[in-house]
Formats: C-alpha cells, sequence, structure tokens
C-alpha cells in the first residue's frame, strides 16, 4: 500500500505531473527489460532478484506508480539543462521496498536516453560506463549501512541521469554555472571580488564542479591522470570558449587535516591543488557520514580505527566543528586559441 511519509512529499512538491506516455513507459517496462538493465548496470545477482520481484507490485500500486512516472518525467525535461535545480532529499530506508528500489526503476528506466544524449555529445564508451557505475557503487554503500538493498543519496543519481555529471578516472566532474546551479560552490566570491577577479569567477560563469566519489584513489599519478582525461573529454562534451575554473567543495579541503596527517598523505596532496576561499561552513554531519558510514551509533561509539577517523572524532568530542571548505584553480589552461584568461 502507497504511504506518503515526509520525505515522499517533499519530493512531489518540486514534479512535474508526468504525461500518459510516460505512464505508459512505466506501466509497460517488463519485469524481463529491468533485470536486464540492472545487470548491464553491475547491480548484484541476489538485489536483482530482489528488485525484480518486487516491480510487479509497484507497478500495480497507483501512489508509487504515478510518483516514478513524475520522476522520469523530470528527469526527461531537465536533461541537459545544466542550471535546472537539484533537490535534496533524504533517504527513503523507512519508505519499505518501494522506496528502496525507486531510485533502481528510475534508473533503469532513464539510463539508455542519458547513455544516447553522452554519445551525441561525443562522450567516450568508457567515460559512459564509468559514469553509470554510480548506481552500484551508492547500492554497495547502501547495503553497508543498512544491510539491505537500497541506493544510499539517492537524490544524487539525478544529475547523472540529466547527463550533467561525468566520471572519469578517480574523480566525477559536474558542469556547473557559478552562482546559478543549485551546486555552485557556496560561499564563493561577492559580486566586486568576482568581478575584480574577471573571467571564470563571475556569477553565470561555466565551471566545472569536482567531487570524489567513496574509495577514491586520490594519489597524484591518479589525479593528473584524471584530469588530463577529463580536460580533453569535457572540451568535446561542454565546450567552452572562456576561462574556466574547477571547483571544489569539500570538508577533504579543510586546512585543519594538515594537523592530523602527513603531508604525504593523499588527502593532503589533493588539498594542495586548489587555491582555497578564506570563507567555509561548519559540516559535522557530511564529515560524519563520508568517513565513518556508521548509522545509529552516538559519536563516542564510533569505531575509529584510522588515522582520519581518530582526527574526527577527537576534534568533534572536543567540541569543535569540521568546515566544509571551497577550493578552486584553472581547468582549461593551455587548451587551444579559443581560450580566454
Amino acid at each position: 500500500m502507497f504511504c506518503e511519509p515526509d520525505v515522499i512529499a517533499q519530493i512531489r512538491r518540486f514534479l512535474p505531473t508526468a504525461p500518459p506516455h510516460v505512464a505508459g513507459r512505466v506501466r509497460d517496462f517488463s519485469t524481463e527489460q529491468l533485470v536486464a538493465r540492472l545487470v548491464e548496470l553491475g547491480i548484484s545477482t541476489p538485489e536483482v532478484g530482489e528488485i525484480a520481484a518486487h516491480w510487479g507490485g509497484f507497478q500495480r500500486d497507483v501512489g508509487w506508480a504515478s510518483l516514478l512516472a513524475d520522476l522520469v518525467e523530470m528527469v526527461e525535461l531537465q536533461r541537459g539543462d545544466f542550471d535546472a535545480p537539484l533537490r535534496i532529499w533524504p533517504d527513503m530506508e523507512k519508505s519499505g521496498p518501494d522506496g528502496r528500489f525507486l531510485l533502481f526503476y528510475l534508473f533503469a528506466l532513464c539510463f539508455e536516453r542519458t547513455r544516447d544524449f553522452l554519445r551525441r555529445g561525443g562522450c567516450p564508451e568508457e567515460i559512459i560506463d564509468s559514469t553509470f557505475s554510480i548506481l552500484k557503487r551508492h547500492a554497495q554503500i547502501h547495503r553497508r549501512k543498512f544491510a539491505s538493498t537500497g541506493v544510499d543519496a539517492g537524490w544524487w543519481m539525478i544529475p547523472t541521469l540529466r547527463g550533467e555529471i561525468v566520471h572519469v578516472g578517480s574523480l566525477q566532474f559536474h558542469r556547473v554555472t557559478l552562482g546559478v546551479g543549485s551546486l555552485s560552490p557556496s560561499p564563493w566570491f561577492g559580486e566586486a571580488e568576482a568581478a575584480e577577479l574577471g573571467v571564470g569567477f563571475r556569477r553565470g560563469d561555466p565551471s566545472v564542479g569536482i567531487h570524489i566519489p567513496e574509495r577514491s584513489d586520490l594519489s597524484p599519478e591518479a589525479v593528473d591522470a584524471s584530469l588530463q582525461r577529463a580536460r580533453a573529454v569535457i572540451a568535446t562534451l561542454w565546450p567552452v570558449g572562456q576561462r574556466r575554473l574547477a571547483t571544489c567543495q569539500t570538508w577533504m579541503l579543510d586546512d585543519r587535516l594538515s594537523s592530523y596527517l602527513a603531508e604525504t598523505s593523499n588527502i593532503i596532496r589533493f588539498q594542495r591543488r586548489f587555491n582555497l576561499l578564506p570563507r567555509w561552513r561548519d559540516d559535522d554531519q557530511d564529515v560524519l557520514e563520508f568517513v565513518f558510514r556508521q548509522t545509529g551509533k552516538k559519536l563516542s561509539d564510533l569505531e575509529a580505527t584510522t588515522t582520519l577517523q581518530r582526527a574526527v572524532k577527537e576534534v568533534l568530542l572536543s567540541g569543535g566543528h569540521w568546515r566544509d571548505r571551497t577550493g578552486w584553480f584553472d581547468f582549461d589552461a593551455g587548451l587551444g586559441p579559443g581560450y580566454i584568461r
């Protein structure tokens, strides 16, 4: 039976209403098609079986089926619109299998059209495959956290399905318009500061947001290779004729980490690539989530087995906070005569 807890009500508030042909896509999508798509996306055999076995009942539930159709419609309308708002909602672990499987169903219904969109933009096949590995990775995170089948941070599947993220090597690269896109870095330079800094820093300038997938190889060699390959891919996929910055906003850029980690740490060497803004915001919850992945535990009970975990726990237990910092560097420098610096 469809229920509408707060998180589902939140999602419904910003969704369009799907037309009949989109509702028909949900109704007519067979279990065999679902299985084929999930296998192609690398979802484990036991999980595919569980998700597929629930599909018929999901389709017959008017509330859940219409929610899925509305999500499909939103993705299709926004694909290629890099400035479309990106809504963030909590995980749906408490919504039962319908909520936990919702993003698997959405991904299976939408990913072929996203693949075609990226192909038309000139994105290489191996980059497309790497980009779509996000579903498998977030399913694995969900299982580690909850010991059940689901998609961790399901909202993060939306920009991938809209075609605005590619995964190259160790990193994800996100097409963002500064000051406009939902994941534009914030805090950022004020209007006067940005105007003085010039092209690349102003509201409306195109940029490339860098995201760090869980367990990424952040060794200097791996990051160098990722950036080199990404520059070539993105020059074709998202071409510009002006200076474009790479930006990153994460607790990993908190410069106080250098007091706890060795200078040879990959996190510290990753930090050194960026010019850090002098502003920040406290971000304890994200740090705890990404560093520990231990749900339902008090801070004092978290198991800290690494230097990083011990550092995070020590600061928080002492009443301190971890900072979400923003950094930038030139992304396209040296990529040809059309490039304006």
